[in-house]
């Protein structure tokens, strides 16, 4: 109850200090050029910025004190409010000042995150919160194509065919290095459980990647890549270089390692030893016993590894547009070149949502399997 009342009061602080007091955005003429700050107040007028704060006031009440009918309805009011305020932010236009319709844009400022993020938490406490929240940024994608004045969505048209590319790039190399990586953490894990002396070596071999910075390793790898492609050219021509996709991959797959390895070892640690003995005792052999009664109580754990390996790999895979490897990252890195923030922006965002979806939707699927498996663990057991 108190976690939940500080929840509110924070949403409640965040979104009315937002709407007064900072800025939504930034206009500019062109690019690069210094933004001219535009206040809530700004955009929306004086008529439409008082009756939004008494809008939000009484939402705010309605959800502190939960009266089930106008909290139903006032809370998916709440979803439309941050692509409304967007709406209305990219049709701002300052007096005064001379510009080009087709260069100058609209950056996002502070205001508008922390109003944002306001709404997130408010909707936290609502029913079925984690819908609300995903719709919300659902109708912010849908009425995208009414803010064409925000620099977010300039650069995407402009660009709109290389942001598609890197996107399903950076998928490919963040989720297929971690698929790669799967049966052999798992045969790991097994190992350092079968053989307590190899434990230590196996466990010290993929902490090494997880401790060693990923530019790093990608620096590391080149090396012995380059020479591989130059001695044997047919390596060249399959991809395998010091530059592009390989050494990415490479990384990202011993990175991957360690969540799964750890993962495997710590669900099979866990099982009780009493199961495994009822097993031995109706006939099952060492074998029948790892893969119909060992393995099958132990897929939670294995999947939690997993998840946490996917989600981790969308995150790094952005170090890949260093070494040629595409993604997000080249489109970062590219902005941050340009002193571009919207170009920095629009390839930072998908790579925060996309984590968000993969860990969502592989925390479904740890559920389902805990459920239809009928077994449970403990996620919070770590390896020493």
């Amino acid at each position: 109850m108190k976690t939940g009342r500080i929840t509110t009061a924070a949403g409640s602080f965040l979104t009315l200090f937002a709407l007064t007091l900072l800025p939504w955005g930034e206009f500019k003429i062109n690019r690069v050029a210094r933004g001219i700050p535009i206040q809530a107040m700004g955009f929306l007028g004086w008529a439409m910025w008082t009756t939004s704060i008494v809008v939000l006031l009484l939402i705010i009440a309605v959800i502190r004190w939960k009266p089930r009918f106008f909290n139903a309805i006032l809370s998916w009011i709440l979803l439309f409010l941050p692509s409304l305020g967007l709406i209305l932010l990219s049709r701002y236009i300052p007096d005064g000042v001379d510009f080009d319709p087709k260069v100058a844009r609209i950056s996002l400022g502070i205001g508008f995150y922390l109003f944002y993020v306001g709404i997130l938490l408010l909707l936290s406490k609502t029913a079925y919160p984690k819908l609300k929240i995903f719709l919300s940024f659902l109708f912010i994608l849908a009425f995208a194509g009414n803010m064409d004045a925000l620099g977010l969505v300039r650069e995407y048209r402009n660009i709109e065919e290389t942001f598609l590319r890197e996107l399903s790039r950076h998928l490919t190399l963040a989720l297929f290095s971690a698929m790669a990586a799967i049966l052999p953490g798992i045969l790991l894990g097994y190992a350092a459980m079968r053989y307590p002396k190899a434990r230590e070596w196996i466990f010290g071999f993929v902490h090494v990647f997880q401790v060693a910075p990923t530019l790093s390793l990608l620096a590391l790898m080149m090396i012995p890549l380059t020479a591989l492609s130059k001695a044997f050219p047919f390596l060249a021509d399959l991809g395998i270089k010091g530059i592009g996709f390989a050494p990415a991959f490479i990384v990202l797959f011993l990175y991957s390692l360690l969540p799964i390895t750890a993962n495997t070892y710590a669900g099979l640690k866990q099982t009780d030893p009493a199961v495994l003995e009822n097993a031995v005792a109706l006939g099952m052999s060492p074998r029948q016993t790892l893969i119909n009664v060992w393995f099958p109580l132990t897929l939670p754990s294995i999947f939690a590894g997993i998840r946490t390996a996917m989600t981790q790999n969308v995150g790094n895979t952005i170090l890949a547009g260093l070494v040629g490897g595409g993604g997000m990252g080249a489109l970062i890195f590219l902005g941050l070149s340009q002193s571009a923030l919207d170009l920095v922006l629009l390839g930072t965002i998908p790579v925060v949502v996309m984590a968000l979806i993969l860990d969502a939707v592989f925390e479904v699927v740890e559920v389902g399997t805990v459920r239809k498996l009928g077994v449970d663990y403990d996620q919070n057991l770590r390896v020493e």
